[in-house]
């Protein structure tokens, strides 16, 4: 959380605060029995969140969440 404290919610560049902070994290969180800044929870909404977005994108139309199924495998080829 050091990174959060020095740079609030203004991350240094556009790709933000990168991963090693998350990754550390989840470390310091499982050594000390607590739940990490970033949760699965919250990870598996996130890729709900961008297969929606592909899903949209692909079918040109509107989608709605939750997604009953879904994978990156389905769109394979379909941006190039």
């Amino acid at each position: 959380l050091k990174i959060m404290e020095q740079f609030s919610e203004n991350p240094p560049t556009v790709y933000g605060f990168g991963h090693k902070p998350l990754y550390a994290d989840v470390i310091d969180a499982i050594q000390s029995d607590r739940e990490p800044y970033v949760t699965a929870r919250d990870g598996r909404n996130a890729l709900e969140l961008v297969l929606a977005i592909y899903k949209s994108s692909s079918e040109g139309k509107s989608v709605k969440l939750p997604l009953e199924t879904g994978s990156t495998l389905d769109y394979t080829g379909k941006f190039d």
